[in-house]
């Protein structure tokens, strides 16, 4: 009702009552509203938004959807819109805007602010380096407790940005972190050099985001420093930004899982044209692969004629296969995004998943030949379950086997799921089913 009333008020151009209704919003029924408008509408309503609001708005968006509006809007705007940011987020918002917008946008910007900006934007995007902020809280390790406690108050640091304060010596070196709980609770004579732990637990500016985000996770820490190659303090990750790579890498493995090229928008934002285009070059490669089920198929045209009784059973043994494939793949992909697993372990995984594959494959194989006892007698009841059990052994195999080696191509394992899986299943699956049948039948 409300997104109606809105609407009404754009149609009117009762600016008076649409800024009343605006300003009523809850942020997340605001995002809902920006999404669903043109953009003429979009950057209307985000004007009528108090300064207070809008800036806080802005900051909450995505970068594709900052960019959104700052490609819209005049230069004095936008620049007053990217100066609300922080660094690491004004380095992620950049490489979304079109490259007149940002070249006019970094001249205007602050002297330290451009140098910060092109300081981050140096690093390469998947770096550690990239989406570190160079805002956080460092102390010399021959600091007292007391005198740092005492002068917390006049940081300009937001609260969220002070939950752990590195200990670094008058080189920049870094020697540990400080957890403010820790220091509140510090006699006040204790050095922080006393104070500080996990003197290892850091990342390099050219380490993988990916490894950031597993030690924030696995060690539940607020933020992580980030060291040069020299050992040097020179920033921290926060567990906000952490989240903000993990919601894009979980997007990313959706889209290849899925086999769709990367959509840096929502598909509401998305048009018919921008749809298609990401998704019909796998669709159009995997035609063509599956090509190659037809064709093993007609390798074994005198066996189908012979028992046409097997052409029942097809669907039902390549999509047990398929399925099996999908699951394994899974399994493996999820583990290695979590760093449970590594490219050492395929060997012991393969020997695990070879038993869970033949437990699977029997029960199923058993299932299936009953249907096929009464379908086409013992031989064909036989075929069936024997082609199922070795079936769903391949497909497992597949699942289990190919993110390890687009990993070791250095490759996203996530690449190896979904329709690519289930097409080198069916492939496989219509080979050795037919195999079976011909070895067993005979000419």
């Amino acid at each position: 009702m409300q997104k109606e009333a809105i609407q009404e008020c754009l149609n009117s151009r009762d600016y008076v009552r649409l800024r009343e209704l605006v300003s009523k919003l809850a942020p997340e029924d605001l995002l809902d509203l920006f999404v669903s408008l043109e953009k003429p509408d979009f950057l209307l309503v985000f004007r009528l938004l108090d300064r207070a609001k809008a800036l806080e708005f802005f900051e909450g968006l995505d970068p594709d959807q900052q960019a959104r509006i700052v490609a819209m809007s005049g230069d004095p705007e936008a620049l007053a819109l990217i100066s609300s940011l922080d660094p690491d987020d004004r380095a992620r918002l950049f490489p979304e805007l079109p490259a007149g917008i940002t070249n006019r946008l970094i001249r205007a910007l602050k002297p330290e602010e451009r140098d910060l900006l092109n300081l981050l934007l140096g690093y390469p995007e998947d770096s550690s380096g990239r989406i570190m902020s160079p805002l956080y809280l460092s102390v010399r390790e021959d600091e007292f407790a007391g005198d740092v406690l005492s002068r917390l108050h006049a940081t300009p640091l937001r609260p969220d940005q002070m939950e752990m304060m590195y200990v670094r010596t008058p080189a920049r070196i870094f020697r540990g972190f400080v957890r403010l709980g820790s220091l509140i609770k510090a006699v006040p004579h204790t050095t922080m050099g006393e104070l500080a732990e996990e003197p290892d637990l850091f990342v390099y500016t050219s380490d993988p985001r990916e490894k950031a985000a597993g030690l924030i996770m696995e060690r539940d820490i607020p933020a992580i420093p980030v060291l040069d190659s020299e050992q040097r303090l020179v920033g921290s990750i926060t567990f906000d930004d952490i989240m903000d790579v993990v919601e894009e890498e979980v997007t990313e493995d959706f889209h290849k899982m899925a086999t769709i090229r990367e959509l840096k928008t929502n598909i509401r934002e998305a048009g018919v044209s921008l749809l298609y285009r990401k998704r019909i070059p796998w669709l159009l490669a995997l035609v063509f692969v599956n090509i190659l089920t037809g064709a093993g198929m007609e390798l074994y045209k005198s066996t189908i004629t012979a028992a046409i009784t097997l052409v029942f059973f097809l669907p039902l043994l390549i999509d047990s296969g398929g399925n099996t494939g999908s699951q394994s793949a899974t399994l493996v992909i999820r583990s290695m995004a979590v760093g449970d697993v590594r490219a050492k372990d395929w060997l012991s995984l393969l020997g695990k998943e070879l038993v869970v594959a033949l437990a699977l494959g029997g029960t199923m194989g058993l299932a299936v030949a009953a249907l096929g006892l009464y379908r086409g007698g013992p031989e064909i009841a036989f075929i069936v379950a024997l082609s199922m059990v070795s079936i769903v052994i391949m497909g497992a195999l597949i699942g289990l086997s190919l993110p390890f080696i687009l990993t070791r191509l250095k490759l996203d394992p996530a690449t190896a799921s979904g329709p690519l899986i289930t097409s080198m299943a069916d492939i496989t699956g219509v080979l050795i089913y037919f195999s079976i049948a011909a070895i067993l039948l005979g000419p």
